[in-house]
C-alpha cells in the first residue's frame, strides 16, 4: 500500500504528557496526543461507538472512548475490552519542531503531488 508523510501544521509540538487533539488530514480524522511513551497519531473515530477519540481519557499508553468508555492501546491499536475492535495507529515523526504522521495515500487524498519523503 502506498504511503505519504503529511506535515500536521496545526498541533503544537510541545503537547503535554496526556493531552490530546484532533485534526484532519484529506478525509482522515486524526487523535494526535502524546502518551508517557512519545506522540502518537490514531484515527480520531472510535470504531465501537464513532466518538471522537481526542474527547476521551488518555492514561498511560490507554486511549479511553468518551462514549462507552472502551480502552485502546495508542502504540498496537488493539482494545482489550474487544478482541475484535481494532483502531487504526499511524507512525508518527518529531523533528525540529515538527510533527508530521505517515498515511495510507487514497483517492480522496489524491492531488497529483508526489509524495514527501519521510522528514529528517
Amino acid at each position: 500500500m502506498e504511503e505519504t508523510w503529511h506535515e500536521v501544521l496545526d498541533v503544537p509540538d510541545d503537547l503535554e504528557v496526556g493531552q490530546l487533539v484532533r485534526t484532519k488530514i484529506g478525509p482522515r480524522r486524526l487523535c494526535i496526543g502524546r502518551s508517557v511513551n512519545g506522540f502518537f497519531a490514531v484515527d480520531d473515530d472510535c470504531p465501537h461507538a464513532a466518538g471522537s477519540l481526542s474527547e476521551g481519557l488518555l492514561d498511560g499508553v490507554e486511549l479511553i472512548c468518551p462514549v462507552h468508555a472502551w480502552v485502546f492501546n495508542v502504540e498496537s491499536g488493539e482494545c482489550p475490552d474487544e478482541p475484535g475492535c481494532q483502531l487504526s495507529v499511524y507512525e508518527i515523526a518529531h523533528r525540529e519542531g515538527r510533527l508530521a504522521v505517515r498515511l495510507p495515500v487514497t483517492p480522496a487524498s489524491r492531488d497529483g503531488a508526489a509524495p514527501r519523503p519521510r522528514p529528517t
